[in-house]
């Protein structure tokens, strides 16, 4: 497959006035030259997620509501 190095990757929360710490769920982004950008989910496997939950430190992915993202 097409392996693309990004410099950073972050969750953006999804309410942005919610102060919960740390965010465990919302936006996952992407530093691309330079400016941060939204991944799309079409393609998305759960290995994508697990392999970001790990990063930041989570034992596991889990099931989110869809209705705030659309």
């Amino acid at each position: 497959g097409l392996t693309v190095q990004v410099e950073d990757v972050r969750i953006r929360a999804t309410y942005s006035h919610r102060k919960r710490i740390p965010i465990t769920e919302g936006f996952l982004e992407v530093k691309d030259g330079g400016k941060w950008r939204q991944i799309c989910n079409e393609g998305w496997t759960e290995m994508n997620s697990r392999v970001i939950c790990g990063m930041y430190g989570f034992p596991g992915e889990k099931r989110f509501n869809t209705r705030p993202y659309k």
